[in-house]
This record gives structure tokens, C-alpha cells and sequence, in this order.
């Protein structure tokens, strides 16, 4: 699995879709989480255009506010300049054992919302030939769909985990 290494600002992050929080009031942003995440995913074609409100031009990207979000308060669309776009959702964790659980059960939920057809793989994260974190990427047997993925990330002191919806070009 190739992994592209973006911004720490760039980081997205998920965790609980159920909006069950641990040590942080995080909550979901749907009444169906399984139902939105399928949405998103199908969404993809149209470069989440039916997610998208109130963007921010930055020199090649534009960041939206999504008008559902998976995690209340930190979900986001991103469209490059290239039509390329991404949904993704990012959260801070307090240590390491709290990020860890917000992986784990994030994983979970999202295999439980993909269904049968897609299939994932963990891998362990790098930067720099240190330990940067865990990694869980989904893919839809057709191919034609984005990936889905979910990392837990670790840079120097801080942890974070993070849900990205988008082109396998440009997983994390």
C-alpha cells in the first residue's frame, strides 16, 4: 500500500461513527452513520459536490464545510485545483491509549458500514523510518470507488486519528 505523506494540517481524522465519546464530548453529526458513509462514498463521483458548503481558497485547494458530518464539528471536503477531491474528518486525542481505542473502534464501525464487497488491510505508518502510527485502508472490489481509510497518526507529542474519503492517489 503506498502511503503519501500530507501536512500534519492536512491530517484528517475520525473516530467513534456511532458519536460515543471517549474522555471528549465527540458526537456524530448523523442520525445514520452507516447510511451518511454510504452517501459519501457515492457521492465521490460528483467530487462530494451534494457535501459541500462555505468554502476557503488556499493556492490549490479549497476546503469545505460538509453539510453532513460523520464527527459534528470535524469533517471537511478538500478539492484540489485538478478535480481531485476528498471528505475526511480529523480529531486530536489526548494520549496514546485514547487514540488507540478511538482507532480501533473506528475501524470497526467502518468495516461494519462498507459491507462484504470491500476488503482492508492495516499497515504501520512511517515518516522519516520512526513509528508515525497505524493505518487501515477498505477498497471496493470494482476499484471505481474511492478508498476509504482510517489512520491513527502520531506526530511527535501529539496523537490524532483520522477518516479519509477519496482517490488512492491520494491516501495518506
Amino acid at each position: 500500500m503506498k502511503m503519501i505523506r500530507l501536512p500534519l494540517s492536512v491530517a484528517l481524522a475520525a473516530l467513534s461513527l456511532t458519536g460515543c465519546a471517549l474522555q471528549d464530548k465527540i458526537q456524530s453529526g448523523t442520525d445514520d452513520p452507516c447510511a451518511t458513509l454510504q452517501n459519501i462514498v457515492a457521492d465521490y463521483p460528483t467530487e462530494f459536490a451534494a457535501f459541500r458548503k462555505g468554502g476557503s481558497n488556499f493556492r490549490s485547494l479549497t476546503i469545505y464545510q460538509a453539510r453532513e458530518e460523520l464527527i459534528r464539528g470535524h469533517c471537511e471536503v478538500w478539492a484540489w485545483g485538478n478535480g481531485d477531491s476528498a471528505y475526511v474528518c480529523t480529531v486530536g486525542a489526548p494520549n496514546l491509549d485514547v487514540a488507540n481505542a478511538r482507532y480501533s473502534q473506528a475501524v470497526e464501525k467502518v468495516s461494519g458500514c462498507l459491507g462484504p464487497e470491500w476488503t482492508s488491510g492495516e499497515k504501520a505508518r512511517e515518516r522519516n523510518g520512526e513509528d508515525a502510527g497505524m493505518a487501515t485502508l477498505f477498497q471496493h472490489e470494482d476499484r471505481k470507488s474511492p478508498v476509504v481509510s482510517v489512520h491513527r497518526v502520531e506526530d511527535r507529542s501529539s496523537q490524532s486519528v483520522y477518516l479519509y474519503i477519496g482517490s488512492s492517489g491520494r491516501r495518506l
